[in-house]
């Protein structure tokens, strides 16, 4: 729960980031001041691909913090935890599968 909110509050400090860099654009004294980084010229910034970017970094950012070498033990013990439900779960489908067929 912990990586989740830490995690939420990145994705709304770039969000809140992205939106005072386009409301300081969008103001008429500090739209002289910043007309080069996010100005209507051919050289400002995207803000579209800003928050792409934004939202791409975060999530590799987290991907980052997985174990990785770990995940297949994990992924198998579930596997096997839950292997009476995977065996009703065929069951059933073979069952619809009659039905539907029949």
């Amino acid at each position: 729960m912990r990586s989740a909110i830490g995690f939420l509050s990145l994705v709304a400090f770039g969000v809140l980031a992205a939106g005072v860099l386009t409301v300081v654009g969008q103001g008429t004294g500090g739209a002289v001041a910043i007309d080069g980084l996010l100005g209507s010229e051919a050289g400002g910034v995207h803000l579209g691909s800003l928050l792409v970017g934004l939202v791409l970094g975060i999530v590799l950012s987290a991907m980052a913090r997985v174990s990785w070498s770990d995940l297949p033990r994990r992924f198998a013990s579930w596997l096997v935890d839950h292997e009476r439900g995977f065996y009703r779960l065929t069951l059933a489908g073979v069952l619809i599968a009659v039905l539907v067929f029949y």
